[in-house]
């Protein structure tokens, strides 16, 4: 059913999208744009990864802002459904247990095509929020269902990144667009919880997921319209930003140096395990930052739903934030030292930085010193994703990086489920216990003890897998910018080739022709 919805919904778009583009080229309303028309497609990335973000913690904030009970047994409380603790937290990780299988759809993806299967996925997000509330009322498991399979669907998003990147950015600015990309997703965690909090205040619980049908449905329509697969494909891009791009995938093979290699192979390396690894324990600090620690607040510190979206706002933007400052670092320090010294700089770093906070959290008292020390943590998770397990994953192999993004994340689900039943066993307390605020407190504190634990296993296996196999961690040729061509033809000028390897010419006039190496 949903299959022949999507051929007759694409099918009526893709027509009604020819018709608008020809319409919109005779009215001159891109002729300004088309020889940046690939900052559309840029565009696209980064609010795709925005609003996917925007709306995976939501949940988690309607729960505490109306949609459950906190209390079934108060007949004041106001919550709509009387689920257990252990309900909410199954209706919590029932994203993770499908996003931990995305490896299949990309798969599927691979075959089919990424853009088929994204838009197919933006679809079933239109219809899966739009009924949302109606599988509330009937049952919370029509609704860990439906989230289990849209979060299989939307393990093709993250891949998507990384193909049209591959496919639509130039050699110069693609690693910029991923951390702009990952960025933009922290953003969307941050307001995520923000827009679900105030929208479940002011109109209701059921609106959130009506605006994220809405959102789903603007993002489908957008990508029929204006984002092919290839710029190749595109009829509004201009002739002189074409030929700046490979003229086929094998050629785009060819310049990064790499052929797609079989998942035999890929298995075999080590250090995609390695990540694999660190992407646990990155989410282990980071999905606790959005949903068992808004719980933490709400029931030791008792604080209101909007300060709560606040302050998970405030956690979101400051990831965000980091990433997109921090990248000017990243490159400053690129040019001082070693790629890998300066990759396992920004990864250890972050860790032992929230393995101190959450051991110093259960000695204090003050909500403002709970909430600082937390956004501490928080810069150091944009340092994690841009600077480390993201950037390296890229760096080692350009071309096969969505894929092995895809086992990456299919790992980095299992804190997604994992945490929130461990929080509920740890912390579960009966509102008639004996002094139930300090015994709640005191298990709250054993929990951010054990939490504290999670970062030593990205430490442990990050070096473990640099010392075991070291001729697996290093820069790409194709990426190394000390032996970047680069054609200044088109300026009138000669071809260089750089051969500094702390300085790095680059210019927007410039023509980089693929990132080759040079002779």
């Amino acid at each position: 059913m949903c299959a022949g919805l999507f051929l007759v919904c694409n099918e009526t778009t893709r027509s009604v999208a020819q018709q608008t583009r020809q319409t919109y080229i005779s009215m001159g309303v891109f002729s300004g744009l088309r020889m940046k028309y690939r900052y559309i497609p840029y565009a696209f990335i980064v609010l795709l990864m925005f609003f996917e973000q925007l709306l995976k913690f939501g949940p988690v904030t309607a729960m505490i802002g109306g949609m459950v009970k906190k209390n079934c047994s108060d007949p004041t409380d106001t919550g709509k459904f009387c689920w257990s603790e252990q309900v909410q937290a199954l209706v919590i990780g029932a994203f993770f247990y499908g996003f931990m299988f995305q490896f299949l759809i990309v798969t599927v993806a691979g075959r089919v095509g990424f853009t088929v299967t994204v838009r197919f996925t933006l679809l079933y997000s239109v219809v899966a929020n739009g009924l949302y509330p109606l599988m509330a009322r009937v049952s919370p498991y029509f609704v860990v269902v439906t989230q289990i399979i849209r979060a299989l669907l939307v393990g093709s998003i993250i891949a998507y990144q990384f193909e049209l990147t591959r496919k639509w950015s130039l050699p110069s600015e693609r690693n910029y667009l991923l951390s702009f990309g990952g960025a933009m997703a922290l953003f969307g965690l941050g307001f995520g919880s923000f827009m679900a909090g105030i929208v479940s205040k002011t109109w209701g619980w059921e609106y959130y997921f009506y605006i994220a049908a809405v959102l789903f449905f603007i993002l489908y329509v957008t990508n029929i319209i204006l984002v092919p697969e290839t710029p190749q494909l595109s009829q509004l891009i201009s002739k002189e930003e074409l030929a700046l791009y490979p003229t086929s995938n094998e050629d785009e093979k060819k310049r990064a140096g790499s052929e797609y290699t079989c998942w035999s192979t890929l298995l075999k390396r080590l250090y995609p395990w390695a990540l694999s690894l660190g992407a646990v324990s990155f989410n282990s600090i980071n999905y606790n930052l959005f949903t068992t620690i808004p719980i933490y607040l709400d029931k030791v510190y008792n604080i209101s739903t909007e300060v709560l979206s606040f302050s998970t706002m405030g956690f979101g933007l400051t990831v965000g934030i980091s990433m997109l400052v921090l990248s000017k670092v990243f490159q400053t320090v690129d040019k001082k030292v070693t790629w890998i010294k300066s990759r396992m700089m920004f990864t250890l770093t972050p860790f032992v930085i929230a393995i101190i906070v959450f051991l110093i959290i259960p000695s204090v008292n003050e909500l403002w010193l709970v909430i600082t020390l937390l956004i501490i943590v928080a810069l150091g998770l944009g340092t994690l994703f841009s600077g480390s397990i993201i950037t390296i994953n890229y760096d080692v192999d350009p071309v096969n990086s969505s894929r092995i993004n895809s086992i990456i994340n299919s790992f980095a689900q299992i804190p997604g489920f994992i945490w929130p039943l461990i929080q509920v066993a740890m912390t579960e307390t009966d509102p008639k216990t004996p002094d139930y605020d300090r015994v709640l407190r005191k298990k709250w504190n054993t929990y951010f003890y054990v939490l504290g634990c999670a970062p030593m296993l990205g430490i442990v296996a990050i070096v473990g897998s640099y010392l075991l196999k070291p001729s697996e961690w290093r820069l790409h040729p194709s990426l190394d910018k000390s032996k970047i061509v680069v054609n200044l033809a088109a300026t009138g000028g000669t071809e260089k080739t750089n051969t500094d390897t702390n300085h790095v010419q680059t210019h927007d006039d410039l023509h980089v022709i693929g990132n080759q190496v040079a002779d």
